[in-house]
Protein backbone atom coordinates (compact mmCIF):
# COMPACT_ATOMS: atom_id res chain seq x y z
CA UNK A 1 0.00 0.00 0.00
CA UNK A 2 1.42 3.45 -0.87
CA UNK A 3 2.39 5.65 2.07
CA UNK A 4 -0.10 8.35 1.07
CA UNK A 5 -2.97 5.86 1.01
CA UNK A 6 -1.95 4.33 4.33
CA UNK A 7 -1.79 7.78 5.93
CA UNK A 8 -5.20 8.64 4.54
CA UNK A 9 -6.73 5.45 5.91
CA UNK A 10 -5.13 6.07 9.29
CA UNK A 11 -6.54 9.60 9.46
CA UNK A 12 -10.06 8.42 8.71
CA UNK A 13 -9.99 5.36 10.96
CA UNK A 14 -8.44 6.96 14.04
CA UNK A 15 -11.66 8.81 14.84
CA UNK A 16 -13.33 5.47 15.62
CA UNK A 17 -10.85 4.51 18.32
CA UNK A 18 -10.01 5.82 21.74
CA UNK A 19 -6.35 4.98 21.20
CA UNK A 20 -4.17 4.89 18.12
CA UNK A 21 -2.59 1.63 19.26
CA UNK A 22 -5.81 -0.35 18.73
CA UNK A 23 -6.22 0.98 15.19
CA UNK A 24 -2.60 0.19 14.42
CA UNK A 25 -3.00 -3.39 15.64
CA UNK A 26 -5.98 -3.91 13.34
CA UNK A 27 -4.22 -2.17 10.43
CA UNK A 28 -1.18 -4.43 10.87
CA UNK A 29 -3.50 -7.44 10.90
CA UNK A 30 -5.27 -6.60 7.62
CA UNK A 31 -1.97 -5.78 5.93
CA UNK A 32 -0.55 -9.06 7.24
CA UNK A 33 -3.45 -11.03 5.79
CA UNK A 34 -3.02 -9.31 2.44
CA UNK A 35 0.75 -9.86 2.39
CA UNK A 36 1.25 -13.27 3.99
CA UNK A 37 -1.94 -15.06 2.97
CA UNK A 38 -1.50 -14.13 -0.69
CA UNK A 39 -4.30 -11.60 -1.19
CA UNK A 40 -4.12 -8.10 -2.61
CA UNK A 41 -6.84 -6.64 -0.38
CA UNK A 42 -8.36 -7.16 3.04
CA UNK A 43 -10.60 -5.27 5.45
CA UNK A 44 -12.21 -5.48 8.89
CA UNK A 45 -15.82 -4.46 9.50
CA UNK A 46 -17.26 -3.92 12.97
CA UNK A 47 -20.90 -3.96 13.92
CA UNK A 48 -22.31 -0.56 14.90
CA UNK A 49 -25.93 -1.22 15.82
CA UNK A 50 -27.77 -2.03 12.61
CA UNK A 51 -24.80 -1.51 10.29
CA UNK A 52 -21.32 -2.93 9.77
CA UNK A 53 -18.61 -0.30 9.27
CA UNK A 54 -15.27 -0.74 7.49
CA UNK A 55 -12.77 0.40 10.14
CA UNK A 56 -9.45 -0.61 8.56
CA UNK A 57 -8.45 -1.87 5.12
CA UNK A 58 -5.40 -2.69 3.05
CA UNK A 59 -4.82 -1.77 -0.61
CA UNK A 60 -8.30 -0.48 -1.38
CA UNK A 61 -9.46 2.70 -3.06
CA UNK A 62 -9.57 6.00 -1.23
CA UNK A 63 -12.76 6.47 0.76
CA UNK A 64 -13.55 2.80 1.38
CA UNK A 65 -12.74 3.01 5.09
CA UNK A 66 -15.89 4.29 6.78
CA UNK A 67 -18.22 2.53 4.33
CA UNK A 68 -21.29 1.07 6.04
CA UNK A 69 -23.19 -2.09 5.15
CA UNK A 70 -26.67 -2.90 6.53
CA UNK A 71 -26.58 -5.68 9.11
CA UNK A 72 -29.55 -7.32 7.38
CA UNK A 73 -27.62 -7.44 4.10
CA UNK A 74 -24.63 -9.01 5.83
CA UNK A 75 -26.92 -11.66 7.34
CA UNK A 76 -28.33 -12.44 3.89
CA UNK A 77 -24.78 -12.95 2.60
CA UNK A 78 -24.10 -15.31 5.49
CA UNK A 79 -27.24 -17.27 4.62
CA UNK A 80 -26.04 -17.59 1.00
CA UNK A 81 -22.50 -18.63 1.91
CA UNK A 82 -20.69 -21.95 1.87
CA UNK A 83 -19.29 -22.97 5.27
CA UNK A 84 -15.48 -23.28 5.08
CA UNK A 85 -14.80 -23.66 8.78
CA UNK A 86 -13.80 -20.28 10.17
CA UNK A 87 -14.50 -18.70 6.76
CA UNK A 88 -17.55 -18.26 4.54
CA UNK A 89 -17.43 -18.21 0.73
CA UNK A 90 -20.12 -16.73 -1.52
CA UNK A 91 -19.51 -17.46 -5.22
CA UNK A 92 -20.28 -14.58 -7.55
CA UNK A 93 -23.42 -16.15 -8.95
CA UNK A 94 -24.97 -16.10 -5.45
CA UNK A 95 -23.95 -12.58 -4.43
CA UNK A 96 -26.90 -10.31 -3.65
CA UNK A 97 -27.74 -7.35 -5.89
CA UNK A 98 -27.15 -4.90 -3.01
CA UNK A 99 -23.58 -6.06 -2.33
CA UNK A 100 -21.85 -3.74 -4.87
CA UNK A 101 -23.41 -0.75 -3.10
CA UNK A 102 -21.22 -1.24 -0.03
CA UNK A 103 -18.36 -3.36 -1.35
CA UNK A 104 -15.03 -2.67 -3.02
CA UNK A 105 -15.12 -4.55 -6.35
CA UNK A 106 -11.57 -5.21 -7.61
CA UNK A 107 -10.69 -4.49 -11.21
CA UNK A 108 -9.50 -7.88 -12.41
CA UNK A 109 -10.12 -10.30 -15.22
CA UNK A 110 -10.88 -13.87 -14.09
CA UNK A 111 -8.48 -16.59 -15.16
CA UNK A 112 -9.56 -19.77 -16.83
CA UNK A 113 -10.60 -22.76 -14.76
CA UNK A 114 -13.22 -23.76 -12.21
CA UNK A 115 -11.10 -22.39 -9.35
CA UNK A 116 -10.62 -18.96 -10.93
CA UNK A 117 -11.43 -16.02 -8.66
CA UNK A 118 -14.23 -13.76 -9.89
CA UNK A 119 -14.35 -10.04 -8.95
CA UNK A 120 -17.71 -10.61 -7.22
CA UNK A 121 -16.60 -13.67 -5.26
CA UNK A 122 -16.78 -13.02 -1.52
CA UNK A 123 -14.61 -14.63 1.20
CA UNK A 124 -14.97 -13.50 4.79
CA UNK A 125 -14.62 -14.73 8.36
CA UNK A 126 -17.50 -13.95 10.78
CA UNK A 127 -16.11 -12.79 14.14
CA UNK A 128 -18.34 -13.80 17.06
CA UNK A 129 -17.93 -12.95 20.73
CA UNK A 130 -18.06 -15.51 23.54
CA UNK A 131 -21.87 -15.31 23.57
CA UNK A 132 -22.15 -16.14 19.86
CA UNK A 133 -23.05 -12.60 18.78
CA UNK A 134 -21.65 -11.49 15.43
CA UNK A 135 -19.40 -8.51 16.19
CA UNK A 136 -17.43 -8.10 13.00
CA UNK A 137 -16.08 -9.52 9.74
CA UNK A 138 -12.62 -10.08 8.30
CA UNK A 139 -12.76 -10.07 4.51
CA UNK A 140 -10.12 -10.77 1.83
CA UNK A 141 -10.20 -10.22 -1.91
CA UNK A 142 -8.10 -10.54 -5.07
CA UNK A 143 -5.83 -13.56 -4.44
CA UNK A 144 -2.47 -12.90 -6.03
CA UNK A 145 -2.54 -16.19 -7.91
CA UNK A 146 -6.06 -15.46 -9.18
CA UNK A 147 -7.39 -18.69 -7.71
CA UNK A 148 -9.95 -19.59 -5.05
CA UNK A 149 -7.83 -20.63 -2.04
CA UNK A 150 -7.15 -24.29 -1.49
CA UNK A 151 -6.79 -26.24 1.74
CA UNK A 152 -3.29 -25.02 2.60
CA UNK A 153 -4.12 -21.36 2.09
CA UNK A 154 -7.31 -21.84 4.10
CA UNK A 155 -5.20 -23.14 6.99
CA UNK A 156 -3.24 -19.87 6.93
CA UNK A 157 -6.44 -17.85 6.71
CA UNK A 158 -7.96 -19.76 9.64
CA UNK A 159 -5.08 -18.68 11.84
CA UNK A 160 -5.65 -15.07 10.85
CA UNK A 161 -9.39 -15.40 11.58
CA UNK A 162 -8.68 -16.40 15.17
CA UNK A 163 -6.21 -13.55 15.61
CA UNK A 164 -8.74 -11.15 14.07
CA UNK A 165 -11.44 -12.34 16.47
CA UNK A 166 -9.17 -11.73 19.45
CA UNK A 167 -8.12 -8.28 18.26
CA UNK A 168 -11.63 -7.24 17.27
CA UNK A 169 -13.09 -8.30 20.62
CA UNK A 170 -10.27 -6.46 22.35
CA UNK A 171 -10.89 -3.44 20.13
CA UNK A 172 -14.59 -3.48 20.88
CA UNK A 173 -13.93 -3.92 24.57
CA UNK A 174 -11.61 -0.94 24.57
CA UNK A 175 -14.02 1.08 22.47
CA UNK A 176 -16.98 0.35 24.75
CA UNK A 177 -14.91 1.03 27.85
CA UNK A 178 -13.69 4.37 26.58
CA UNK A 179 -17.16 5.38 25.47
CA UNK A 180 -18.30 4.95 29.06
CA UNK A 181 -15.32 7.00 30.18
CA UNK A 182 -16.16 9.87 27.85
CA UNK A 183 -19.81 9.93 28.96
CA UNK A 184 -19.21 9.52 32.69
CA UNK A 185 -18.04 11.77 35.48
CA UNK A 186 -14.73 13.49 35.93
CA UNK A 187 -13.47 10.38 37.72
CA UNK A 188 -13.92 8.27 34.59
CA UNK A 189 -12.24 10.90 32.47
CA UNK A 190 -9.24 10.50 34.74
CA UNK A 191 -8.96 6.80 34.00
CA UNK A 192 -9.39 7.25 30.26
CA UNK A 193 -6.12 9.14 30.23
CA UNK A 194 -4.37 6.09 31.68
CA UNK A 195 -5.67 3.34 29.39
CA UNK A 196 -3.08 3.75 26.67
CA UNK A 197 -0.07 3.71 29.00
CA UNK A 198 2.39 0.84 28.79
CA UNK A 199 3.69 0.59 32.39
CA UNK A 200 2.15 0.78 35.84
CA UNK A 201 4.05 3.97 36.71
CA UNK A 202 2.79 5.64 33.53
CA UNK A 203 -0.78 4.47 34.20
CA UNK A 204 -0.64 6.15 37.60
CA UNK A 205 1.19 9.22 36.31
CA UNK A 206 -1.53 9.79 33.72
CA UNK A 207 -4.32 10.06 36.27
CA UNK A 208 -2.98 10.42 39.81
CA UNK A 209 -3.23 14.19 40.27
CA UNK A 210 -6.78 14.55 38.95
CA UNK A 211 -7.86 11.34 40.67
CA UNK A 212 -6.68 12.61 44.06
CA UNK A 213 -8.34 16.00 43.48
CA UNK A 214 -11.59 14.43 42.26
CA UNK A 215 -11.99 12.39 45.47
CA UNK A 216 -10.74 15.17 47.71
CA UNK A 217 -7.97 12.84 48.89
CA UNK A 218 -4.49 13.71 50.15
CA UNK A 219 -2.79 10.86 48.32
CA UNK A 220 -3.07 7.35 46.97
CA UNK A 221 -1.19 4.16 46.40
CA UNK A 222 -1.73 1.42 43.85
CA UNK A 223 -0.50 -2.15 44.06
CA UNK A 224 -0.59 -4.42 41.00
CA UNK A 225 -0.23 -8.19 41.13
CA UNK A 226 2.07 -9.92 38.68
CA UNK A 227 1.54 -13.34 37.15
CA UNK A 228 4.09 -14.97 39.45
CA UNK A 229 2.41 -13.92 42.70
CA UNK A 230 4.56 -10.83 43.29
CA UNK A 231 3.43 -7.23 43.66
CA UNK A 232 4.46 -3.81 42.37
CA UNK A 233 3.46 -0.73 44.36
CA UNK A 234 3.57 2.90 43.31
CA UNK A 235 2.29 5.85 45.31
CA UNK A 236 1.51 9.54 44.98
CA UNK A 237 1.29 12.22 47.68
CA UNK A 238 1.50 15.82 46.39
CA UNK A 239 4.55 17.55 47.81
CA UNK A 240 6.11 14.38 49.26
CA UNK A 241 8.50 11.79 47.85
CA UNK A 242 8.55 9.56 50.95
CA UNK A 243 7.01 6.13 50.38
CA UNK A 244 5.71 4.37 53.52
CA UNK A 245 6.51 0.66 54.05
CA UNK A 246 3.31 -0.62 52.45
CA UNK A 247 4.60 -4.19 52.43
CA UNK A 248 4.02 -4.34 56.22
CA UNK A 249 0.32 -4.91 55.59
CA UNK A 250 0.45 -6.73 52.25
CA UNK A 251 -0.67 -10.06 53.69
CA UNK A 252 -3.94 -8.45 54.86
CA UNK A 253 -4.77 -6.16 51.97
CA UNK A 254 -3.86 -8.65 49.22
CA UNK A 255 -6.30 -11.17 50.68
CA UNK A 256 -8.98 -8.48 50.96
CA UNK A 257 -8.39 -7.36 47.37
CA UNK A 258 -9.17 -10.82 46.00
CA UNK A 259 -12.31 -11.13 48.13
CA UNK A 260 -13.57 -7.64 47.39
CA UNK A 261 -13.02 -8.01 43.64
CA UNK A 262 -15.09 -11.20 43.68
CA UNK A 263 -17.80 -9.37 45.65
CA UNK A 264 -17.42 -6.11 43.66
CA UNK A 265 -17.14 -4.28 46.96
CA UNK A 266 -15.35 -1.03 47.86
CA UNK A 267 -14.38 -0.64 51.53
CA UNK A 268 -14.47 2.78 53.30
CA UNK A 269 -12.12 2.07 56.21
CA UNK A 270 -11.41 4.21 59.31
CA UNK A 271 -11.68 3.95 63.08
CA UNK A 272 -15.38 4.62 62.87
CA UNK A 273 -15.78 1.98 60.15
CA UNK A 274 -13.22 -0.63 61.08
CA UNK A 275 -15.70 -3.52 60.79
CA UNK A 276 -15.47 -4.68 57.20
CA UNK A 277 -16.45 -7.98 55.50
CA UNK A 278 -13.75 -10.62 55.81
CA UNK A 279 -11.55 -8.47 58.07
CA UNK A 280 -10.79 -9.97 61.51
CA UNK A 281 -10.50 -7.48 64.37
CA UNK A 282 -6.79 -8.23 64.86
CA UNK A 283 -6.08 -7.39 61.23
CA UNK A 284 -8.25 -4.28 61.49
CA UNK A 285 -6.15 -3.12 64.46
CA UNK A 286 -2.96 -3.71 62.43
CA UNK A 287 -4.30 -1.60 59.61
CA UNK A 288 -5.37 1.21 61.92
CA UNK A 289 -1.96 1.22 63.60
CA UNK A 290 -0.25 1.45 60.21
CA UNK A 291 -2.48 4.33 59.11
CA UNK A 292 -1.82 6.16 62.37
CA UNK A 293 1.94 5.92 61.79
CA UNK A 294 1.71 7.45 58.32
CA UNK A 295 -0.76 10.15 59.39
CA UNK A 296 -3.87 8.86 57.61
CA UNK A 297 -7.29 8.76 59.26
CA UNK A 298 -9.46 7.28 56.49
CA UNK A 299 -9.02 5.27 53.29
CA UNK A 300 -11.17 4.03 50.46
CA UNK A 301 -9.97 0.55 49.50
CA UNK A 302 -10.77 -0.27 45.84
CA UNK A 303 -10.06 -3.68 44.24
CA UNK A 304 -8.76 -3.65 40.66
CA UNK A 305 -9.41 -6.35 38.12
CA UNK A 306 -10.54 -7.49 34.72
CA UNK A 307 -13.09 -10.23 34.25
CA UNK A 308 -12.81 -12.66 37.15
CA UNK A 309 -9.14 -11.87 37.79
CA UNK A 310 -8.11 -9.52 40.58
CA UNK A 311 -5.12 -7.51 39.36
CA UNK A 312 -4.42 -5.34 42.38
CA UNK A 313 -5.93 -2.61 44.50
CA UNK A 314 -6.11 1.17 44.78
CA UNK A 315 -6.15 3.02 48.10
CA UNK A 316 -7.33 6.65 48.29
CA UNK A 317 -6.37 8.44 51.53
CA UNK A 318 -7.68 11.26 53.71
CA UNK A 319 -6.09 12.69 56.84
CA UNK A 320 -9.34 12.61 58.84
CA UNK A 321 -12.48 10.48 58.84
CA UNK A 322 -14.61 13.54 59.62
CA UNK A 323 -15.89 13.43 56.06
CA UNK A 324 -17.03 9.98 55.09
CA UNK A 325 -16.84 8.40 51.67
CA UNK A 326 -20.20 8.92 49.98
CA UNK A 327 -22.07 6.23 48.09
CA UNK A 328 -21.53 8.23 44.88
CA UNK A 329 -17.78 8.24 45.52
CA UNK A 330 -17.81 4.52 46.28
CA UNK A 331 -19.75 3.73 43.10
CA UNK A 332 -17.40 5.90 41.04
CA UNK A 333 -14.41 4.25 42.71
CA UNK A 334 -15.73 0.79 41.84
CA UNK A 335 -16.04 1.86 38.19
CA UNK A 336 -12.49 3.18 38.38
CA UNK A 337 -11.38 -0.13 39.86
CA UNK A 338 -12.74 -1.90 36.81
CA UNK A 339 -11.27 0.65 34.41
CA UNK A 340 -7.88 0.84 36.09
CA UNK A 341 -7.89 -2.95 36.15
CA UNK A 342 -8.18 -2.90 32.37
CA UNK A 343 -5.37 -0.34 32.23
CA UNK A 344 -3.19 -2.56 34.43
CA UNK A 345 -4.09 -5.59 32.28
CA UNK A 346 -3.13 -3.64 29.15
CA UNK A 347 0.16 -2.57 30.74
CA UNK A 348 0.85 -6.18 31.73
CA UNK A 349 0.05 -7.39 28.21
CA UNK A 350 2.33 -4.77 26.69
CA UNK A 351 5.10 -5.80 29.05
CA UNK A 352 4.62 -9.41 27.94
CA UNK A 353 4.66 -8.40 24.30
CA UNK A 354 7.83 -6.37 24.81
CA UNK A 355 9.43 -9.33 26.59
CA UNK A 356 8.46 -11.66 23.72
CA UNK A 357 9.82 -9.23 21.13
CA UNK A 358 13.03 -8.89 23.12
CA UNK A 359 13.41 -12.68 23.38
CA UNK A 360 12.77 -13.05 19.66
CA UNK A 361 15.39 -10.41 18.89
CA UNK A 362 17.88 -12.20 21.11
CA UNK A 363 17.05 -15.56 19.53
CA UNK A 364 17.44 -14.07 16.07
CA UNK A 365 20.76 -12.53 17.01
CA UNK A 366 21.86 -15.83 18.56
CA UNK A 367 20.86 -17.72 15.41
CA UNK A 368 22.87 -15.28 13.30
CA UNK A 369 25.89 -15.68 15.57
CA UNK A 370 25.62 -19.48 15.47
CA UNK A 371 25.41 -19.52 11.67
CA UNK A 372 28.31 -17.08 11.36
CA UNK A 373 30.44 -19.10 13.77
CA UNK A 374 29.53 -22.40 12.13
CA UNK A 375 30.18 -21.01 8.65
CA UNK A 376 33.59 -19.65 9.54
CA UNK A 377 34.54 -22.82 11.44
CA UNK A 378 33.59 -24.93 8.42
CA UNK A 379 35.45 -22.71 5.99
CA UNK A 380 38.88 -23.40 7.47
CA UNK A 381 38.90 -27.22 7.14
CA UNK A 382 37.10 -26.92 3.81
CA UNK A 383 39.81 -24.58 2.51
CA UNK A 384 42.48 -27.00 3.68
CA UNK A 385 40.71 -29.92 2.03
CA UNK A 386 40.21 -28.03 -1.25
CA UNK A 387 43.84 -26.88 -1.29
CA UNK A 388 45.12 -30.43 -0.78
CA UNK A 389 42.84 -31.71 -3.53
CA UNK A 390 44.25 -29.11 -5.90
CA UNK A 391 47.80 -30.17 -5.02
CA UNK A 392 47.16 -33.78 -5.98
CA UNK A 393 48.83 -34.82 -9.23
CA UNK A 394 45.86 -36.66 -10.66
CA UNK A 395 47.81 -37.42 -13.84
CA UNK A 396 49.66 -40.19 -11.98
CA UNK A 397 46.47 -41.71 -10.55
CA UNK A 398 44.45 -44.49 -12.08
CA UNK A 399 40.97 -43.75 -13.41
CA UNK A 400 39.13 -44.80 -10.24
CA UNK A 401 41.34 -42.57 -8.11
CA UNK A 402 40.88 -39.65 -10.49
CA UNK A 403 37.12 -40.11 -10.33
CA UNK A 404 37.26 -40.06 -6.53
CA UNK A 405 39.33 -36.85 -6.49
CA UNK A 406 36.96 -35.18 -8.95
CA UNK A 407 33.95 -36.25 -6.87
CA UNK A 408 35.59 -34.88 -3.72
CA UNK A 409 36.36 -31.60 -5.51
CA UNK A 410 32.74 -31.28 -6.65
CA UNK A 411 31.56 -32.01 -3.12
CA UNK A 412 33.87 -29.35 -1.70
CA UNK A 413 32.59 -26.84 -4.25
CA UNK A 414 28.97 -27.58 -3.30
CA UNK A 415 29.81 -27.34 0.40
CA UNK A 416 31.52 -23.99 -0.17
CA UNK A 417 28.38 -22.74 -1.95
CA UNK A 418 26.19 -23.85 0.95
CA UNK A 419 28.46 -22.14 3.49
CA UNK A 420 28.57 -18.93 1.46
CA UNK A 421 24.77 -18.92 1.18
CA UNK A 422 24.38 -19.62 4.90
CA UNK A 423 26.64 -16.70 5.78
CA UNK A 424 24.84 -14.42 3.33
CA UNK A 425 21.48 -15.50 4.75
CA UNK A 426 22.71 -14.75 8.27
CA UNK A 427 23.90 -11.30 7.19
CA UNK A 428 20.60 -10.47 5.52
CA UNK A 429 18.66 -11.65 8.60
CA UNK A 430 20.84 -9.87 11.17
CA UNK A 431 18.64 -7.23 12.88
CA UNK A 432 21.81 -5.34 13.82
CA UNK A 433 23.03 -5.06 10.23
CA UNK A 434 22.81 -1.43 9.15
CA UNK A 435 21.13 -0.41 5.95
CA UNK A 436 22.54 2.79 4.45
CA UNK A 437 21.10 3.09 0.92
CA UNK A 438 22.87 4.88 -1.90
CA UNK A 439 21.70 5.53 -5.48
CA UNK A 440 22.18 2.32 -7.49
CA UNK A 441 21.78 2.11 -11.26
CA UNK A 442 19.87 -1.12 -11.92
CA UNK A 443 20.76 -0.93 -15.58
CA UNK A 444 24.45 -1.22 -14.68
CA UNK A 445 23.72 -4.02 -12.19
CA UNK A 446 21.87 -6.05 -14.83
CA UNK A 447 24.78 -5.68 -17.29
CA UNK A 448 27.24 -6.88 -14.62
CA UNK A 449 25.02 -9.81 -13.66
CA UNK A 450 24.59 -10.96 -17.26
CA UNK A 451 28.34 -10.74 -17.82
CA UNK A 452 28.88 -12.83 -14.69
CA UNK A 453 26.30 -15.44 -15.74
CA UNK A 454 27.42 -15.62 -19.38
CA UNK A 455 29.66 -18.66 -18.89
CA UNK A 456 26.94 -20.62 -17.09
CA UNK A 457 24.41 -19.70 -19.77
CA UNK A 458 26.77 -20.77 -22.55
CA UNK A 459 27.49 -24.07 -20.80
CA UNK A 460 23.75 -24.70 -20.45
CA UNK A 461 23.04 -23.64 -24.06
CA UNK A 462 20.63 -21.00 -22.78
CA UNK A 463 20.29 -17.58 -24.43
CA UNK A 464 20.39 -14.61 -22.05
CA UNK A 465 19.13 -11.18 -23.10
CA UNK A 466 18.43 -7.81 -21.51
CA UNK A 467 15.59 -5.40 -22.25
CA UNK A 468 16.69 -2.15 -20.60
CA UNK A 469 15.99 1.58 -20.73
CA UNK A 470 18.46 3.81 -22.53
CA UNK A 471 19.16 5.93 -19.45
CA UNK A 472 20.06 5.21 -15.87
CA UNK A 473 17.42 3.71 -13.58
CA UNK A 474 18.24 4.57 -9.98
CA UNK A 475 16.92 2.93 -6.84
CA UNK A 476 18.04 3.48 -3.23
CA UNK A 477 19.92 0.46 -1.95
CA UNK A 478 23.11 -1.45 -1.36
CA UNK A 479 24.92 -2.26 -4.66
CA UNK A 480 26.33 -5.59 -3.51
CA UNK A 481 22.98 -6.78 -2.17
CA UNK A 482 21.11 -5.81 -5.34
CA UNK A 483 23.79 -7.53 -7.39
CA UNK A 484 23.35 -10.68 -5.30
CA UNK A 485 19.57 -10.47 -5.68
CA UNK A 486 19.64 -10.32 -9.48
CA UNK A 487 22.47 -12.84 -9.70
CA UNK A 488 20.44 -15.37 -7.72
CA UNK A 489 17.33 -14.83 -9.84
CA UNK A 490 19.22 -14.95 -13.15
CA UNK A 491 21.37 -17.96 -12.28
CA UNK A 492 18.25 -19.77 -11.04
CA UNK A 493 16.46 -19.01 -14.31
CA UNK A 494 19.44 -20.38 -16.28
CA UNK A 495 19.74 -23.48 -14.09
CA UNK A 496 16.09 -24.46 -14.51
CA UNK A 497 15.89 -23.73 -18.27
CA UNK A 498 16.56 -26.57 -20.68
CA UNK A 499 19.10 -26.23 -23.55
CA UNK A 500 17.77 -24.00 -26.32
CA UNK A 501 15.69 -21.96 -23.86
CA UNK A 502 15.83 -18.24 -23.16
CA UNK A 503 16.20 -15.96 -20.10
CA UNK A 504 15.25 -12.28 -20.40
CA UNK A 505 15.90 -9.57 -17.80
CA UNK A 506 13.78 -6.42 -18.10
CA UNK A 507 13.80 -3.13 -16.19
CA UNK A 508 10.89 -0.69 -16.29
CA UNK A 509 10.31 2.49 -14.28
CA UNK A 510 7.27 4.62 -13.62
CA UNK A 511 4.99 5.92 -10.91
CA UNK A 512 7.81 6.17 -8.38
CA UNK A 513 8.59 2.44 -8.75
CA UNK A 514 11.14 0.36 -10.62
CA UNK A 515 10.16 -3.16 -11.70
CA UNK A 516 12.81 -5.69 -12.67
CA UNK A 517 11.60 -8.96 -14.17
CA UNK A 518 13.55 -12.14 -14.82
CA UNK A 519 11.63 -14.29 -17.27
CA UNK A 520 12.62 -17.78 -18.41
CA UNK A 521 11.20 -20.49 -20.64
CA UNK A 522 12.20 -23.21 -18.19
CA UNK A 523 10.52 -26.07 -16.38
CA UNK A 524 8.22 -23.83 -14.32
CA UNK A 525 7.02 -24.17 -10.74
CA UNK A 526 3.91 -25.94 -9.51
CA UNK A 527 1.29 -24.03 -7.52
CA UNK A 528 2.07 -26.14 -4.43
CA UNK A 529 5.79 -25.31 -4.61
CA UNK A 530 5.11 -21.61 -5.18
CA UNK A 531 3.62 -21.29 -1.69
CA UNK A 532 6.91 -22.32 -0.05
CA UNK A 533 9.40 -21.14 -2.64
CA UNK A 534 10.99 -18.39 -0.54
CA UNK A 535 11.35 -20.54 2.58
CA UNK A 536 14.85 -21.38 3.77
CA UNK A 537 16.22 -24.72 2.46
CA UNK A 538 13.09 -25.44 0.44
CA UNK A 539 13.67 -27.63 -2.60
CA UNK A 540 11.09 -28.20 -5.31
CA UNK A 541 9.04 -31.39 -5.43
CA UNK A 542 9.48 -31.43 -9.21
CA UNK A 543 11.83 -34.32 -10.10
CA UNK A 544 13.18 -32.29 -13.02
CA UNK A 545 14.27 -29.60 -10.55
CA UNK A 546 15.65 -31.93 -7.87
CA UNK A 547 18.32 -33.33 -10.21
CA UNK A 548 19.80 -29.83 -10.58
CA UNK A 549 22.08 -28.87 -7.70
CA UNK A 550 21.16 -26.08 -5.28
CA UNK A 551 21.37 -25.06 -1.62
CA UNK A 552 17.72 -24.13 -1.13
CA UNK A 553 18.80 -20.71 0.14
CA UNK A 554 19.03 -18.62 -3.03
CA UNK A 555 15.43 -17.42 -3.14
CA UNK A 556 15.27 -17.03 0.65
CA UNK A 557 18.21 -14.63 0.34
CA UNK A 558 16.39 -12.82 -2.48
CA UNK A 559 13.32 -12.38 -0.27
CA UNK A 560 15.43 -10.95 2.60
CA UNK A 561 17.19 -8.50 0.27
CA UNK A 562 13.89 -7.37 -1.25
CA UNK A 563 12.48 -6.81 2.23
CA UNK A 564 15.53 -4.80 3.31
CA UNK A 565 15.02 -2.58 0.26
CA UNK A 566 11.31 -1.99 1.04
CA UNK A 567 10.32 -3.83 -2.10
CA UNK A 568 8.07 -6.70 -3.15
CA UNK A 569 8.59 -9.81 -5.24
CA UNK A 570 5.86 -11.45 -7.29
CA UNK A 571 5.96 -14.81 -8.97
CA UNK A 572 4.13 -15.95 -12.09
CA UNK A 573 4.72 -19.53 -13.13
CA UNK A 574 3.15 -22.69 -14.39
CA UNK A 575 4.81 -26.08 -14.41
CA UNK A 576 6.26 -26.72 -17.83
CA UNK A 577 5.65 -23.16 -19.08
CA UNK A 578 8.41 -21.05 -17.58
CA UNK A 579 8.65 -18.60 -14.71
CA UNK A 580 8.64 -14.82 -14.28
CA UNK A 581 10.00 -13.18 -11.13
CA UNK A 582 9.09 -9.49 -10.75
CA UNK A 583 10.91 -7.37 -8.15
CA UNK A 584 9.40 -3.95 -7.43
CA UNK A 585 11.57 -1.36 -5.66
CA UNK A 586 10.99 2.31 -4.87
CA UNK A 587 12.65 4.67 -7.33
CA UNK A 588 15.44 6.91 -6.08
CA UNK A 589 13.99 10.28 -5.06
CA UNK A 590 15.15 13.02 -7.41
CA UNK A 591 15.54 10.75 -10.44
CA UNK A 592 13.02 11.71 -13.12
CA UNK A 593 11.86 8.22 -14.01
CA UNK A 594 9.08 9.46 -16.30
CA UNK A 595 11.69 10.83 -18.72
CA UNK A 596 13.22 7.40 -19.30
CA UNK A 597 12.68 5.99 -22.79
CA UNK A 598 12.74 2.28 -23.40
CA UNK A 599 14.90 0.61 -25.97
Amino acid sequence: MPDQERDGLAARAVAHWADEQTRQHLQVLVEGVATLAGFEQSAILLRRGEVFEVVVAAAVSDGFVGTEAPAAAIQRELDRSDDWGAWRFVPHERVGDEVPDYSHIPDLTPLDGDDAWHPLDSLFAPLHDDHGELRGLLGVDSPRDGRIPGAEKLDILTGYAEVARTLVLLALEREELNERVRMATEAREIVRQALGEGTLDRVLAACRSTLVDCFDAVGMWLTAFDENGGTTTTSYVPGSDVEPPYDEIDDVVIRLAHRYWADQYVAPFSRSRAAQPGLPSDDADRLLGFLDRIGIGSVLFVPLGAGTECLGFLVLTRISDARGWTQVERDAALDIGRDLGSAVANARQLERERAVVDRLRKLDSYRVEVVNTLGHELRNPLFSMSANLELLDIGQLDQDARNSVEAATRGATRMRAVIDDMLTMAQMSDPRREFDPVPVDLRRVVHDVLDECAAAAEAAAVTCAADLPTGSVLVPGQPDELHRLLTNLTSNAIKYTDPGGRVTVRVRAGGGKVVTTVEDTGIGISELDQEQLFREFFRSTNPAALVRPGTGLGLAIVARIVSRHSGTIDLTSERGSGTTMAVTLPAYVGHVVNSITME
